[in-house]
């Protein structure tokens, strides 16, 4: 993240300041949901997605990614959390009617939750056996893969951005494959869900908020 803004500031003096999580104030007020509450049974393989329904948050790359694991595997259901009915105008708009259109195509394997408060995120995150977040933008930091590591959920994340510096991978988490595409994705998802090490890169990762995020 420092050298990304660096190029731009070369004379800068740039120290990074990250954002820190409660994971106490979320654990004591959680109330987690169950994979039964959205009619997904137990031993199904819960891919998890939450943030803006916008092009570069790369929803539709992967819900057309699910859509290649769904005809190879019957053992996966996809949860997407956010806002796909907000008032947007132009390519925003139309953009969401495109991942509405995917969903439906996707159903009953394809759970559109909607948007959800700050407070009430952290529930959702029970649901998941992996945190996919396909960003198609430099993101310098994003609070969904911290709250999902805090609560002990593995995360498959763009190189774009600063993520990267927090989540390595093979060691608290797993990297999306450049160029994305949902063939890569699939493979991505795949090749993660199949890890051997995957209980303890979780671990590693839920360490690494505790003590870098504190």
């Amino acid at each position: 993240m420092k050298k990304h803004y660096q190029a731009y500031l070369p004379d800068a003096d740039i120290a990074i300041v990250p954002n820190g999580i409660d994971l106490e104030a979320y654990q004591k007020n959680a109330v987690p949901l169950q994979k039964s509450n959205l009619g997904i049974t137990p031993e199904k393989k819960t891919i998890f997605f939450a943030g803006l329904i916008s092009p570069d948050k790369g929803v539709t790359l992967l819900l057309q990614a699910f859509e290649q694991l769904l005809k190879e595997r019957n053992d996966i259901e996809l949860v997407v959390v956010g806002n796909y009915m907000s008032k947007s105008k132009g390519e925003k708009a139309t953009y969401q009617r495109e991942v509405l259109e995917l969903a439906e195509r996707l159903k009953p394997h394809c759970h559109m939750v909607g948007g959800v408060t700050p407070e009430e995120i952290y529930n959702y995150y029970w649901l998941a056996d992996l945190v996919v977040i396909p960003f198609q933008f430099q993101e310098p930091f994003c609070m969904v893969v911290i709250e999902a590591m805090g609560a002990g959920k593995p995360v498959l994340i763009s190189t774009r951005g600063g993520m990267t510096e927090f989540v390595k991978e093979g060691d608290t988490g797993f990297h999306l494959q450049e160029s994305m595409t949902p063939e890569t994705i699939a493979r991505d998802i795949n090749k993660a869900l199949a890890s051997p090490d995957l209980n303890d890169i979780t671990l590693h990762g839920q360490r690494c908020v505790e003590e870098k995020f504190p």
